[in-house]
């Protein structure tokens, strides 16, 4: 199955819950970039309809890419994958133009509610494609601010759980699950796709 991400920066909520665009910062580029590449993603799409902030992406591509920093080999790698566009469904569109099969959209968050299939469930039917392309690709979707607004969410397929703390870690945050949007799709990529197990 191949694997595609996206970032999206609107629609979002803030912690009011209203929706907005959030401003895109180098370090989750370079960071969803370095994760991207390593559990085999193809592209990181980065959702914003604000056109200086598509500009800056491209700069930061070129940069790395084509310009000075692309003497850093592993780091031009990484932001390789990075590709501005300006809604989730403008990236659903490139992947099934360069698959000729439309993604299914997978998305999670902190907060969301009812969710239609788990960790290990998705990872199974990864694992049973083995590179097969036998399934539909795959559009790993995550939300910067305060989480995707109820539109985006509405164009998913999936709707995996939260990522949340096991067991009796649960005594050392009660209460508390905030995490970067780099770290929760770092962990939801290693349990998708990683070496270990899902749960």
């Amino acid at each position: 199955m191949r694997i595609f991400l996206a970032l999206v920066h609107f629609p979002v909520v803030d912690r009011q819950g209203k929706v907005l665009a959030t401003a895109i910062t180098n370090v989750d580029l370079h960071d969803l970039g370095r994760s991207g590449r390593t559990y085999g993603a193809e592209s990181v799409f980065v959702v914003t309809p604000i056109v200086l902030q598509q500009r800056m992406v491209q700069e930061v591509y070129d940069h790395w890419t084509k310009g000075a920093g692309s003497s850093h080999v592993r780091r031009a790698a990484a932001v390789s994958l990075v590709e501005p566009v300006a809604s989730l469904q403008d990236a659903a569109q490139a992947i099934a133009t360069r698959t000729g099969r439309a993604p299914t959209i997978a998305v999670t968050g902190a907060q969301m509610a009812e969710p239609n299939i788990d960790f290990a469930t998705l990872r199974a039917q990864i694992l049973a494609d083995d590179g097969q392309d036998l399934q539909p690709p795959l559009l790993l979707v995550f939300g910067t601010g305060w989480g995707l607004a109820a539109e985006a969410i509405a164009l998913a397929d999936l709707r995996l759980p939260p990522i949340h703390r096991h067991g009796n870690l649960k005594a050392f945050a009660p209460g508390y699950n905030h995490l970067s949007v780099r770290a929760a799709a770092a962990i939801a990529l290693d349990r998708l796709c990683g070496d270990g197990n899902a749960t």
